[in-house]
């Protein structure tokens, strides 16, 4: 057997309607309903504070609604930079982490993953990536608040335990492309 690596790109930007929606944003997910809630059990190694993954396809929650076409542009335009004439958005949802809130390793479905960080303490833990299944050794980007990752879904990563006093919120999603420009 003989593998072979190839290089794959991960984007990372500054989400430019950050400062405009950064408050209301946080704001609507407050006050959404937590129908979910991952903790800790024999096989996942996650305790996330608030998320709503269950919810994650329905374009009728609130904050959703309201934002949804920033992050569609956004998205989008990333996916023209990779060579992608359009996108799918199959999945979008936020996740909360109080401290010491984590979410063990994990990969998404769809092409392209990403989060956007919509609160990020300074002593908040960043991504942390592992490329390829063989490989062991993990790495971060560092990002701060207001920054997009944007990745290949079959990434594994995590959110490694939150030492912070302050909650960290990122919006995430998975989409499929459609057609090469």
């Amino acid at each position: 057997m003989k593998l072979y690596l190839s290089p794959s790109i991960i984007i990372k930007d500054k989400f430019k309607y950050h400062d405009e929606i950064k408050d209301d944003l946080t704001n609507l997910i407050k006050k959404s309903k937590n129908k979910s809630r991952i903790k800790k059990d024999d096989y996942y190694d996650d305790n996330i504070s608030k998320l709503d993954w269950e919810d994650s396809e329905d374009p009728e929650r609130e904050w959703v609604k309201k934002y949804i076409e920033k992050f569609g542009k956004a998205l989008s335009h990333y996916a023209t930079c990779l060579g992608y004439s359009k996108i799918h958005l199959q999945r979008i949802w936020y996740q909360e982490y109080n401290t010491d809130a984590t979410h063990g390793w994990h990969i998404h479905s769809g092409n392209y993953t990403g989060a956007y960080y919509l609160k990020l303490p300074e002593d908040a833990p960043y991504t942390e990536f592992i490329e390829n299944p063989g490989h062991t050794k993990s790495y971060t980007i560092k990002v701060k608040e207001g920054d997009l990752l944007f990745f290949p879904s079959h990434f594994m990563h995590r959110s490694p335990k939150n030492k912070s006093l302050e909650n960290k919120i990122i919006i995430s999603w998975n989409l499929s492309f459609d057609g090469i420009n």
